[in-house]
């Protein structure tokens, strides 16, 4: 029994697939049966296999999810007509004809870097597409809802009530006086002393009775317990109670609400401060293409990444080239475990990023494309895909990306090619073995063997041992650059936390002796510490 996949949304809409394997694999590498190269599909997204008289789909912890008719899914029996959407891709399942060619004996298509490839690639055949149609719900219109609405409102205010202290049940309470009586009441010599209540229960059943506007301060108080009220609060606090027992209930309740909207408000400066500051740091669009200057800009998952990319990071480049040329894809990296981020070109797999060392903050990182793996005049798909994000968190990062393109010589003999290639490296070594003498010379060694490995680049297989130890030597001399970028960086910074700030600017100026070119990240760090410290 063989089953059928249409593209019915995606780049590749239209394109028919017919499978007669017992289990597709469907992901990003050149390992699956069918390879989407589209962003948001991850390594081995899903598999299709054979359950029982039917098909099944089962998600294989992918980033975003398998969903079939709309619904994500774990495992999921297919029926004729389910539509399958991984990522920006959707497929129509359809149990295919016993006699419908499978094209098991031709060859995969070449659709481009950017298209789907189908390792069992099929014949042609129109698929029947299930139609549907939305449901509205139903439920009451929006007058019976703003009625609902306003009802609701009115219990919740009906059900309010003014609580009733104790202090305020405690005092016996006296008859109500008429409007025009003169004065209150003296109370017996034998009623409990207001000395024993506490003095905001005392505040508060006093501020109820009435007095004479002559025994009282304020109009609610007598002048012995306001004294009272200071000699137990001194200060402000004392004021701020003589305020509360005096004022009315319409006072009392408009400094609530003030102290609400105060509260209110520093809770929304607390969110815009933890919460809002990503959109300071993520300034206008994020980068997705490739150029020869490094974006400075982190991808990954972790404190301080600029973009958020748990999973994995997506470049694209264009490759142009009239003459035969060596692709280098320079980067930065931090939290990276053995094994754990990936480089792939185009959905091939090209290399790793090392784990961390003491110096993952400061080291340079590169990477030489294989050729065959390019493609001329169209966007090449360059990923960082973090292996174990999904179903892990594992934090990481990578930054200063970008692309160097070095032009192979031609028209000289292996002869030749190996003769500049020694004279670049002596040349190196000079450079090398007197780091001090000048400032340009850590960076001139390092130059001379990078010029010496490309020479060596055109040279066929096998290549020489000059080959190799030209690179060893342009290993050693980036680790001397790195060692000296972050020794004048610390000098620069310590110079500007003592205030002395001509020294920092001067101490930036001479990295320029020492980084001539932006081929060195280091250079791209002194400019952003001179605008970060506004020298």
């Amino acid at each position: 029994m063989a089953f059928q996949l249409t593209i019915s949304e995606g780049k590749d809409a239209g394109k028919e697939f017919v499978f007669d394997q017992d289990s597709v694999l469907i992901g990003r590498t050149s390992e699956c049966d069918v390879v989407l190269y589209d962003p948001g599909i991850s390594r081995r997204h899903c598999r299709i296999f054979q359950d029982g008289d039917g098909y099944a789909v089962e998600d294989q912890k992918s980033a975003n999810g398998t969903l079939v008719n709309g619904a994500a899914v774990q495992k999921q029996a297919l029926t004729d007509g389910d539509t399958l959407t991984l990522g920006p891709v959707t497929f129509l399942f359809a149990i295919a004809a016993e006699d419908a060619p499978t094209g098991e004996d031709e060859k995969p298509a070449e659709d481009g870097a950017n298209s789907t490839r189908i390792v069992s690639i099929d014949s042609v055949r129109k698929s029947r597409n299930k139609k549907g149609a939305a449901l509205v719900p139903e439920g009451a219109d929006e007058e019976d809802l703003q009625g609902i609405r306003a009802e609701s409102t009115r219990m919740n205010m009906r059900a309010i009530r003014r609580p009733t202290s104790s202090a305020q049940r405690a005092v016996p309470q006296a008859p109500p006086p008429e409007e025009d009586a003169p004065a209150a009441i003296e109370k017996p010599a034998s009623a409990p002393p207001p000395a024993r209540r506490t003095g905001s229960q005392s505040s508060r059943a006093v501020a109820r009775t009435p007095r004479a506007g002559g025994a009282s301060g304020g109009g609610g108080l007598s002048a012995a317990e306001r004294a009272r009220i200071r000699r137990e609060t001194p200060g402000l606090m004392a004021n701020l109670r003589l305020f509360w027992a005096e004022a009315n209930s319409k006072v009392r309740a408009g400094v609530m609400a003030g102290g609400g909207v105060v509260v209110l408000g520093l809770f929304a400066l607390m969110y815009w401060l933890v919460l809002g500051g990503e959109d300071t740091v993520q300034k206008g669009e994020e980068p997705v293409r490739l150029t020869n200057q490094p974006i400075t800009d982190s991808f990954g998952l972790g404190d301080g990444v600029t973009w958020n990319r748990p999973d994995m990071k997506v470049f694209e480049w264009e490759f142009v080239a009239a003459t035969r040329a060596v692709v280098i894809l320079h980067y930065q990296a931090q939290g990276i475990s053995k094994d754990e981020v990936v480089v792939s070109v185009n959905g091939v797999d090209v290399g790793k990023v090392p784990p961390d060392t003491m110096a993952s903050q400061e080291r340079s990182l590169e990477l030489m494309i294989p050729p065959q793996q390019l493609r001329k005049g169209e966007p090449n798909r360059i990923i960082f895909d973090n292996t174990r994000n999904p179903p892990g968190e594992d934090t990481w990062r990578v930054w200063n990306v970008w692309v160097e393109r070095a032009l192979l010589p031609e028209d000289l003999t292996t002869q030749q090619l190996l003769q500049n290639a020694n004279d670049l490296f002596k040349k190196g070594r000079k450079n090398f073995d007197t780091p001090d003498i000048g400032a340009r010379n850590r960076y001139e060694a390092w130059k001379s063997f990078r010029e010496a490995w490309l020479m060596l680049e055109a040279h066929p297989d096998p290549k020489p041992d000059l080959y190799f130890e030209a690179q060893e030597a342009m290993r050693r001399a980036q680790m001397e650059l790195d060692r000296t970028c972050s020794k004048l960086l610390l000098e620069v910074e310590g110079y500007y936390n003592q205030g002395h700030y001509k020294q920092a600017a001067s101490t930036l100026d001479h990295m320029r002796e020492y980084f001539p070119e932006y081929d060195q990240p280091c250079a791209t760090r002194a400019e952003n510490k001179r605008i970060e410290f506004g020298l």
